[in-house]
């Protein structure tokens, strides 16, 4: 592969002590176009997820590919580009080096997507699960909810409200995608007067609206 671009003012200083530390087990050189790669990387991700794919394989070369963060990097622009395959197969990878949890809302959503919603609910088992981000967490049961009702457990969402955070006022994405799933799973179920009121309470945790629930809670009138 041809080396990619990396725009002039990436350094690679622009990653965590903590990225930095497990570069460090790289030859200087190695580890400086690794570095440049996976802040290229990030910079993409959310605007051309594509070319963060690219960056992120040319860091996942020699002695690199070894590195949970490099594969992580790469799973995680696979899948934001919806290769859920060859994401699953890379964020595995990373979890296996790692150890970590920290990719398993992901790799649970690359489960669903790829129609193995049984395998989605497994990672409920996984080691160290109580270790994950708390938000990362939510969004694997979020995902776990939505697996269930693939295979038609249509009150799926309704264990959402079991979740410690589920009744914090805090602004949080997090909080408000669960309560949008549960206000919506009772609104599948026809109680529609309690859909309502949780729609409102995503609000709370949303005021941008970007989970959509205004929109739902016209619908509700």
């Amino acid at each position: 592969m041809d080396e990619l671009e990396i725009p002039e003012d990436i350094t690679g200083s622009e990653l965590s002590g903590d990225i930095k530390q497990e570069l460090r087990t790289l030859p200087e050189g190695l580890a400086k176009f690794v570095a440049k790669n996976l802040v290229a990387a990030g910079r993409f991700i959310d605007t051309n997820p594509e070319q963060a794919l690219l960056y992120a394989k040319a860091a996942n070369v020699a002695a690199a590919s070894r590195l949970a963060i490099v594969r992580e990097a790469v799973g995680v622009a696979a899948y934001r580009c919806q290769d859920f395959k060859f994401a699953l197969s890379e964020l595995k990878a990373a979890r296996r080096i790692s150890g970590k949890p920290d990719t398993l809302s992901l790799i649970a959503d690359c489960e669903r997507a790829l129609n193995r919603p049984e395998k989605a609910i497994e990672i409920l088992n996984e080691k160290d699960i109580e270790k994950m981000d708390r938000s990362d967490f939510h969004e694997l049961m979020i995902t776990v909810v939505g697996a269930r009702k693939d295979l038609g457990q249509k009150d799926a969402g309704l264990a959402l409200a079991k979740i410690k955070e589920f009744n914090s006022n805090e602004i949080s994405e997090s909080i408000a995608n669960m309560r949008y799933v549960y206000a919506q799973t009772l609104q599948d179920l026809g109680r529609i007067d309690e859909a309502k009121i949780w729609f409102e309470k995503t609000l709370i945790s949303d005021p941008e609206n970007l989970t959509g629930a205004r929109e739902m809670l016209e619908k509700c009138q």
